[in-house]
């Protein structure tokens, strides 16, 4: 998407009936469908102002920039209009869950602390240390769809992120619901990386990916903090 300038002087957050809204100079911002960015938590509402206000005069911006704003657009114009189809989104990566293939250097007391968790809620999925597609239970299929029944639209949209970032939906189940903390669902999620790192040294290229794992964990999940945080 093509750079935009900044064009506003004063960002502002404006309390209505609707919640907390930032507003450009007294104007609220509009999403890329029409519906005005509003959200229910002031610290969100905050945080979304402050990305607006920390680009420069004058200076070109895109989305990439303003990573809470997009994932509040997300959550109000794809999860909130059809909260069934965002799960079922969703569900489909449980089918070939990146978690079911163990990985080289996995952190085991993070790896078991990931398993102890989704045995706790009856996620009981099958594992290898194989290539091929590993076949799941009826059972996990309804524990996974009963987790995701649990979700409310900000836990389903950063889910949606993070589900991408980690590559794996059970583990973005476990870090969202605090089963797990951000340190250990980045190790686990890393740990071919790192592992590679390991055995052949320095590789911009593998470093820049476990980089952008983290970064995305991190916002991701202060997202979730935030719109918690009424």
């Amino acid at each position: 998407m093509s750079a935009r300038k900044r064009f506003w002087s004063l960002v502002s957050v404006k309390q209505d009936e609707v919640g907390f809204t930032p507003q450009l100079d007294g104007r609220p911002i509009r999403l890329p469908q029409g519906h005005v960015l509003s959200v229910q938590s002031h610290a969100l509402a905050d945080a979304i102002a402050d990305e607006w206000k920390s680009i420069a005069e004058g200076a070109a911006f895109t989305p990439e920039d303003l990573p809470l704003t997009r994932m509040a657009g997300t959550m109000i114009e794809r999860v909130r209009p059809d909260l069934m189809a965002a799960r079922e989104a969703l569900f489909r990566f449980a089918v070939d869950d990146g978690l079911c293939y163990r990985a080289y250097g996995r952190d085991l007391e993070a790896h078991e602390h990931v398993f102890s968790w989704l045995n706790h809620h009856a996620v009981h999925p099958n594992v290898t240390d194989g290539l091929m597609p590993v076949e799941q239970s009826d059972a996990y299929y309804a524990a996974v769809r009963h987790l995701l029944a649990e979700q409310d639209e900000a836990s389903l949209t950063v889910l949606g992120v993070l589900t991408q970032a980690l590559g794996s939906l059970l583990l973005s189940l476990a870090v969202v619901s605090d089963g797990i903390n951000e340190g250990q669902a980045r190790s686990v999620a890393c740990a071919d990386e790192e592992h590679q790192l390991s055995v052949w040294g320095g590789d911009a290229e593998l470093q820049q990916a476990i980089d952008r794992r983290a970064e995305d964990l991190r916002t991701a999940m202060n997202y979730l903090r935030l719109y918690r945080h009424v």
